[in-house]
């Protein structure tokens, strides 16, 4: 993380077409061009998937986890390229996606993507989700902006 100097990234929905309650990225924490993105996000009470993901035992669904892997993909897209604002992006696929453990409300978790590769218009990234130091989901992601 950046430790040494203070930086101030733009804020997610200055960067994503997504819309509350659909924008699932709080902060842009760190950057590192052509390497990393760190995102995090506070998983509030109030979400509306926990309406009935379940009743009385609320548990985040991880379709939702992989699209906050994807947001954060989107986010590094956009930082990463000069033009990248107003950039349209798209998920393209989820491999070797895992889910390690339950996430209720009140967690702050804490999204790193890692650029992998680009192939054409294709970015591949190795995606983590963390409470803390505990790994909560990871996959490999494939996006595109255009």
């Amino acid at each position: 993380m950046n430790t040494l100097l203070q930086t101030q990234y733009p804020a997610p929905a200055a960067l994503l077409p997504h819309q509350p309650p659909m924008l699932l990225i709080d902060e842009i924490l760190d950057f590192c061009p052509g390497k990393l993105l760190i995102a995090t996000r506070r998983v509030r009470e109030e979400e509306p998937f926990f309406q009935g993901h379940f009743p009385g035992n609320p548990i985040l669904p991880g379709v939702i986890l992989v699209e906050m892997m994807f947001q954060a993909c989107g986010l590094y897209g956009r930082m990463d390229s000069p033009v990248g604002e107003g950039k349209s992006g798209r998920a393209i696929k989820i491999t070797e996606a895992s889910f390690r453990k339950e996430v209720v409300p009140g967690t702050v978790l804490n999204i790193h993507v890692y650029f992998q590769h680009k192939l054409m218009n294709f970015s591949v990234y190795k995606a983590e989700v963390l409470s803390g130091k505990e790994l909560v989901a990871n996959a490999i992601i494939t996006a595109t902006l255009s």
